[in-house]
């Protein structure tokens, strides 16, 4: 199978299997990311690094928009369109939206840019479901092509389903399915139009989610506090630096001997060379 996320195949050595993963390098003081190169890195007792190989401008990154995060969006469709347009030509970008709660697919993954700019829009306002549920939909559902997949989704990460049986999937859920497909997340948080009326531990409940998500695949989430911001360029500007950024790692695993979850643990011979990367990776028989 082509492609830059293996789930995982056996290594050169008898009973090790090796994996790959995006890393991505970032500098959040400065904006001025270092190269990443393999004497960068140091091994650790469970897992060595074999290659890195930084990776250019091919990618497929969907946009996901919550329809119940509907506060006053204002300014921020066109700063959204702005960031689409400003991606590589050679990245690809499709567009979804969390309509009462469900997954709707507006746009495919395109080098089209101007496309889905126009076909982008701001939250209208639904009933409030499960965006982990979409979430995992969209992943499931998005077919491997060989190219780093990347999320980004604008949500208030509060799931009105938890606990319920009509809950699909949870944050934890998405967690695995993301960390096994390779996918990195990213989210902007936004808050429904009423969120002044929810009760504060929902909604901080909704902020943690959205972290969690997110730092567990290898992506970055951002928020000031429960109120929607002024202005989202500034973190769609981060990201744009971040997918500018990574690299693809062959990380080998002498001890594996059966499929499964392996801990990721990234250690730098330098302390200011800052890395952003999945905290688990599935290693196992190759994916068909």
């Amino acid at each position: 199978m082509s492609g830059l996320f293996m789930a995982a195949r056996a290594a050169d050595s008898p009973g090790s299997l090796k994996a790959q993963l995006v890393v991505t390098v970032a500098d959040h003081m400065n904006h001025k990311p270092r190269t990443l190169k393999l004497e960068d890195m140091r091994e650790t007792p469970s897992m060595r690094i074999a290659n890195i190989t930084p990776l250019s401008g091919e990618a497929e990154v969907y946009v996901l928009i919550d329809n119940a995060a509907n506060y006053d969006f204002g300014s921020k469709l066109q700063e959204l369109r702005s960031f689409v347009n400003a991606q590589p030509a050679s990245t690809a970008i499709g567009l979804a939206f969390i309509k009462d709660g469900e997954l709707s697919v507006a746009q495919t993954p395109v080098k089209d840019h101007q496309l889905v700019a126009r076909a982008l829009r701001a939250p209208s306002g639904s009933e409030p479901g499960n965006p982990w549920c979409a979430l995992s939909n969209l992943i499931g559902s998005w077919p491997r092509n060989g190219e780093r997949r990347e999320v980004l989704m604008i949500t208030s990460g509060m799931d009105h389903t938890a606990g319920g049986a009509d809950a699909c999937a949870n944050a934890d859920t998405v967690i695995d399915m993301a960390q096994r497909a390779g996918i990195a997340v990213y989210a902007i948080y936004h808050p429904a139009a009423d969120y002044d009326k929810k009760e504060w531990r929902e909604v901080d409940a909704g902020v943690v989610k959205v972290a969690h998500v997110c730092y567990e695949t290898g992506g970055e989430a951002y928020f000031i506090s429960h109120s929607a911001m002024e202005t989202i360029a500034p973190f769609l500007d981060d990201i744009a630096e971040h997918l500018a950024n990574q690299y693809l790692m062959t990380v080998v695993f002498d001890s594996a001997r059966e499929p499964g979850f392996r801990e990721v643990y990234l250690h730098t011979a330098s302390p200011a060379l800052e890395l952003m990367a999945p905290t688990k990776v599935w290693v196992g028989e190759q994916e068909r």
